[in-house]
């Protein structure tokens, strides 16, 4: 492949994956706490809170670009662009956010005393208020940090809003007695949690950038306003629009079939999110570099390629996820919710052109084309919400799941052909069309088998197809890697041909095959040998790695809390080599564990305090010497 591009097309493409490898590390947290929330929302919300909770934050996402008058893509399209002053940009934004704030301050009271959406918000309007205050201006000053280009200061934000979303779910839910807010109240606990988290992440910003500086009231530039709000106002109806194809599922299946089912549909929606958020850590790379590469000369064949790239990403993620649904999704979803794995796989594959729409939009943006996006939206909510009327009643839960594939390939096809009138860019269609049959003969299998544990052969078969999809797009992840890596390892990885991929696969599959005939009995002996190949060699890195791979395989295939029984047998093999202190210890903690966790706690308390008792009649002489030595001088001596 030629790599002998200009040096500015080659910093755009290492910004961007400078940028999306920053949005990576800050987004890898929330990816953690989507599947470490899903067993915590699946067991300790019933289906009808998880419904309610479901609408509630749908109605919030409504209200948010209302209230704010989405002004923070204002904030990150002329706080990136040099000719626009980014002090009197944040201004402007947190002068209209307050505004909306204030007029949604007064309705909302208006609205819950008339009853009008009693049906919906009865009885959360206050938590609602506060829940879209705390969003909006968390969205409005973390948008502002990436227009500054602080990426890594976003990212830091977002791994900590992560984290006490976590930690506060967590309090609520598992720690603080269930009625510490009153009965049933669950829903409110989902709320509070991420509206503490958002607060704290504004604080965070707020003061880590020092934005107040970037404040200033007193002189309001008019002009500056008429330009922002003329780019943001039509994104409103356009954004709304968009929120009707991703919330009417939830609304129209809770009219039509209750907050139960929609509560099982919210579950559906749980691991294929994984897709979106993963895609998201490069979508927030790519806005702000088609925004910044606007103006180039190479500017076309920048976005060929990034899409190229993108699409290709898309493709492998989401055959990935549609492998592992299954599993997934018996570890992770509560029993009440376990038929959401019906419905899954179609939303897996919707997020494909979720993301491609996403991608296309982003043109719009950087041209300062935004009424565009109004009509395309416009075709996605028509497309959703007529197709939900008509296939709720008749399929169940199916429905919003076909109609939201359906809206998103309309709006897809339509944006694919417009926006490429202002960015003439090349989309290969050969590639798509393969990749999208490959998904779709997965997506079929599934459906028709909700259970491929019980047979394993046709669940290789969905094996195989996965394997056709990456070996069809890794070329073109690859292809990009060459402009981004060193030379050494990017000739590597751009020389896998498609006959090695093929073979790599192959080899994968058969490998695969044997572990799920014959019980996993092959991976083991692997990982055995493994850590017996470190001990030899002396490797230490292979043989603990090894070790505890083996603990999680034996874990994943009995129960999480064998675990340490895993851990335990294979803390014996380093015994047989080494003889040092720390081996010993490790075994006899990871024993002690074992013993509290699978046998008794107070078997294992028992045993770790005969362990100590031991450990001081042994060493006796030691501790008396110590503590003598300590009594005379008032501190403790090193022994040599």
């Amino acid at each position: 492949m030629d790599n002998t591009s200009n040096n500015k097309p080659q910093s755009s493409y290492k910004k961007l994956f400078s940028n999306t490898l920053v949005f990576a590390i800050g987004s890898f947290s929330s990816k953690v706490l989507v599947l470490l929330l899903i067993p915590i929302y699946t067991n300790y919300l019933t289906t009808a809170e998880l419904g309610v909770t479901d609408v509630l934050t749908q109605i919030a996402n409504w209200l948010i670009p209302l209230v704010t008058m989405t002004i923070s893509e204002a904030i990150i399209r002329f706080g990136l662009d040099k000719a626009y002053d980014k002090k009197r940009v944040f201004t402007i934004g947190n002068l209209i956010c307050a505004f909306g704030l204030a007029v949604f301050g007064i309705i909302l009271p208006i609205v819950n005393l008339t009853g009008i959406a009693d049906k919906y918000i009865g009885g959360y309007a206050l938590i609602l208020f506060v829940y879209v205050m705390m969003s909006g201006i968390k969205t409005l000053y973390t948008t502002f940090v990436r227009a500054m280009e602080k990426v890594k200061l976003f990212a830091v934000a977002g791994i900590i809003a992560t984290f006490f979303t976590l930690f506060f779910t967590a309090m609520f839910y598992m720690v603080l007695p269930s009625d510490f807010l009153g009965e049933g109240t669950g829903t409110q606990k989902y709320l509070l949690a991420t509206i503490l988290s958002d607060f704290i992440t504004t604080l965070f910003v707020t003061f880590k950038a020092k934005l107040w500086k970037y404040i200033d009231f007193r002189q309001i530039d008019r002009e500056m306003l008429s330009t922002m709000l003329q780019y943001s106002v039509p994104l409103i109806p356009a954004q709304l629009l968009w929120l009707i194809t991703n919330s009417s599922d939830s609304f129209m299946t809770t009219h039509y079939m209750g907050a139960a089912s929609n509560g099982i549909l919210s579950a559906a929606y749980k691991i294929p999110n994984i897709v979106a958020t993963v895609y998201m850590m490069f979508g927030q790379a790519w806005n702000m570099s088609a925004i910044t590469e606007n103006d180039s000369e190479d500017r076309d064949r920048f976005y060929e390629n990034v899409f190229e790239f993108n699409q290709s990403l898309l493709y492998i993620l989401a055959g990935g996820c549609m492998l592992i649904i299954q599993p997934l999704t018996n570890i992770m979803i509560g029993e009440d919710f376990r038929e959401c794995v019906k419905y899954s796989p179609i939303l897996i594959y919707s997020t494909i052109f979720s993301c491609f729409t996403t991608f296309m939009g982003s043109i719009y943006l950087a041209s300062k084309k935004t009424k565009r996006s109004l009509f395309t939206s416009l075709v996605s909510g028509v497309i959703n919400v007529g197709l939900n009327v008509i296939l709720i009643p008749r399929i169940g839960l199916y429905g919003p799941p076909i109609s939201t594939v359906a809206s998103y390939v309309t709006v897809f096809i339509i944006r694919a052909f417009d926006s490429r009138k202002l960015v003439p860019f090349k989309i290969n269609l050969r590639k798509m069309i393969i990749s999208n049959a490959i998904l779709l003969c997965m997506l079929a299998i599934l459906l028709a088998e909700t259970n491929l544990m019980s047979k394993p052969l046709l669940y290789l078969l969905v094996l195989a197809l996965f394997c056709a999809v990456f070996i069809i797009n890794m070329q073109s992840i690859s292809s990009l890697l060459f402009k981004l890596l060193p030379a050494s390892i990017a000739e590597k990885l751009s020389g896998l041909s498609r006959t090695k991929l093929a073979v790599g696969a192959t080899g994968i599959v058969v490998f695969i095959a044997l572990n799920v005939l014959l019980k996993f009995i092959p991976l083991y002996i692997v990982l055995i040998a493994g850590v017996l190949y470190g001990l030899k060699k002396d490797d230490k890195r292979i043989f603990i790695t090894c070790g505890i791979l083996f603990a999680i395989l034996f874990a994943f295939l009995t129960k999480w809390s064998m675990f340490f029984a895993g851990l335990l047998a294979m803390s014996i093999f380093p015994l047989v080599k080494y003889t040092n202190f720390k081996y010993i210890a490790f075994t006899i903690v990871t024993l002690d564990i074992f013993l509290s966790v699978c046998i008794n706690v107070w078997l294992g308390i028992f045993v770790a305090l005969l362990e100590i008792l031991a450990l001081v009649i042994v060493y006796r002489s030691v501790i008396i010497e110590i503590a003598k030595g300590y009594a005379k001088n008032g501190r403790i001596k090193r022994r040599k």
